[in-house]
Formats: structure tokens, C-alpha cells, sequence
């Protein structure tokens, strides 16, 4: 292909399965480093406790962190995924569905990541993974299209600058979704263990829900991730703002695109302006953050895919 170093390609290409793979096997720790760590806690309540069991616990943690590594060796993958696509076309490697997928997932490992530097958080590693492996199976299958040039109207500076912005925000609000899902499991699983202390519903608690953080923390967390992404999202708003007067001679134009990136800025603007005025905490909150994540999904995939409009270069046939 003309423009195209084959041979980087490729190398993106391979980079971009063993991210894949890596990622997978990371998940699959996390997993079972809830497993045995279940296991562990539930035989620690019992009067009698078995031999080894201190053991067992010791390899839960022992899992926890090898799935940390992975998920970091992972990462180092999924940036040369990235580069070397970039290297191949000799351009920003976020010109369609596919790259800018890649690049939200990056950014959503790169949150989590983050957030595990500052606190203990590795009890979302499942929760966050999982939501990447899906979203890089889809974005490696139904979006992958091949390594090539931008279309014209891509071809400006602004598309490091409004995309970039776009991507970041994303891939936070990523997370921050999957933070008010678990909030709002954990909010329901207390809510069935306080039917009483011998109750199914009770001992299920036990299990799962008291592996997680308190409501009130996942509600925090929430909160702050959404406190970075909003200003990120609205910066990207602005500079796509900026990049469509010098691409179609106007600033604003009610296209599809610019609809619900709109609608998406107000759902957030909404979650937090309620908790700043009105005091909204915990499952009233946890909706709004869901509206937003809605229409953000909405705002990429509905509007990339099935509405035709002036930013239909998603590269996908």
C-alpha cells in the first residue's frame, strides 16, 4: 500500500494480539485471585480452620500481583501497538473506529493503572479488564480496518489536539463506569444482606460484596474520575468546535456527532452540577453517571456506525 510500511503494520498488528492475549490471561488473575481469596475468607470463619490455609491466602495475593504485572507487561504491548501503527502510516495512529478504539482502552489500563499507584484499587482489575478485552475483541474483528492514509478532511493538527482530548476523556469515563456499576451491586447486596444475618442473601454477601470497597468509597471514586474526565470532555468539545470552522466553515452545526457530544457533556455537566448544589450522592448520582455513559456510548458507536452525518469516516465498511 502506498504510504504504508508493511512490515511496521504487521508488527502493530501482532503487538495489538499479544495486548489481547495478555490482557485476557491479567483478567483471568484477577479473577481467580477473588476465587481463592473467597475461599480463604470463608474458611477463616469457621472454628475450625484447616492446615495451609494461611498458605492459600498467601497465593491469592501472590495471583493479585502477578495479574498486576501482566496487566502491565500488557500495557507496554498495547503502547507499541499503537506506535508502531503510527510509524506504518507515518501519521497520529487515531484516524478511525479501530485505532481510536485501541486508544480509549489504552487510556482506561493507563486510569487504572494510575489509580493503583495511589490507593488500593486492585479489587477493579476484573472489572476493568473485562470491559477491555471485550472492547478490543470488537474494535480487532467488526473495526479493524487496514493500516492507510487519513481521509482529507482528517489531515489537520487539530486532530491531535480535539481527538487526543476525545480519548482521554473516554477511556476515564470508561472507568468511571464500570466504578458506578460495582457501586451500585454493592449498594444492592447490602441491601439483601440486611434482611438478616442467616438469610441466603446474607451469606452471598459475605462472599462477594465484602471483597469490594465500602458503598461510600466506590461513590467517591466515581466522583473523582468523572471530576478529571468532564474538563477533558469539555476541552474536546471545544476543539472540535474550533476544527469544524476551519473544515466546514462553521463552528457548530447540529450534526449527529456534535448532538451527542453535547448530550454527553450535559449528562456529566448534570451528575456534577447535582452533587456540587443539590448534595446528590450515592444510587441518584450512580444514575446520572450512567446517563452519561450511555450517551457516550451512544455518541461513538450509534453515530460512528448507523447515522449518516459529516463525521461518518469511521473506516468501517
Amino acid at each position: 500500500m502506498p504510504g504504508v510500511d508493511v512490515s511496521l503494520a504487521h508488527a502493530s498488528d501482532a503487538f495489538f494480539k499479544w495486548t489481547v492475549l495478555v490482557y485476557a490471561i491479567a483478567m483471568f488473575g484477577y479473577s481467580a485471585e477473588f476465587a481463592f481469596a473467597r475461599i480463604a475468607r470463608s474458611r477463616a470463619e469457621k472454628p475450625a480452620q484447616k492446615p495451609g490455609q494461611y498458605e492459600r491466602r498467601i497465593s491469592a495475593e501472590q495471583i493479585g500481583r502477578a495479574a498486576v504485572v501482566l496487566t502491565v507487561v500488557g500495557w507496554l504491548l498495547h503502547i507499541g501497538s499503537v506506535v508502531t501503527r503510527g510509524w506504518a502510516v507515518g501519521r497520529v495512529p487515531w484516524g478511525n473506529m479501530y485505532e481510536f478504539s485501541t486508544m480509549v482502552a489504552l487510556v482506561a489500563v493507563t486510569v487504572f493503572l494510575a489509580l493503583l499507584l495511589r490507593q488500593p484499587v486492585r479489587f477493579l482489575g476484573v472489572f476493568v479488564m473485562t470491559p477491555v478485552v471485550l472492547y478490543l475483541g470488537l474494535a480487532g474483528t467488526v473495526l479493524y480496518v487496514p493500516a492507510g492514509p487519513l481521509q482529507p478532511i482528517l489531515n489537520s493538527y487539530w486532530i491531535k489536539i480535539h481527538v487526543v482530548a476525545a480519548i482521554t476523556a473516554s477511556g476515564a469515563f470508561m472507568v468511571s463506569g464500570v466504578i458506578t456499576m460495582l457501586y451500585l451491586t454493592r449498594t444492592w447486596l447490602d441491601r439483601r444482606a440486611s434482611m438478616g444475618p442467616g438469610t441466603a442473601a446474607a451469606m452471598e454477601y459475605h462472599g462477594f460484596a465484602r471483597w469490594l470497597p465500602s458503598a461510600d468509597r466506590l461513590d467517591r471514586l466515581t466522583y473523582k474520575v468523572i471530576g478529571f474526565a468532564f474538563p477533558v470532555w469539555t476541552f474536546a468539545v471545544i476543539a472540535g468546535a474550533i476544527w469544524a470552522k476551519y473544515a466546514w466553515s462553521r463552528y457548530w452545526g447540529w450534526d449527529p456527532k456534535e448532538t451527542w457530544s453535547f448530550i454527553t457533556w450535559v449528562a456529566y455537566a448534570a451528575y456534577l452540577h447535582a452533587r456540587a448544589t443539590a448534595g446528590w450522592r450515592g444510587r441518584r448520582a450512580a444514575v446520572l453517571s450512567l446517563i452519561g455513559f450511555g450517551c457516550l456510548m451512544v455518541d461513538y458507536y450509534v453515530v460512528n456506525t448507523v447515522i449518516s452525518g459529516l463525521h461518518s469516516y469511521a473506516g468501517v465498511s
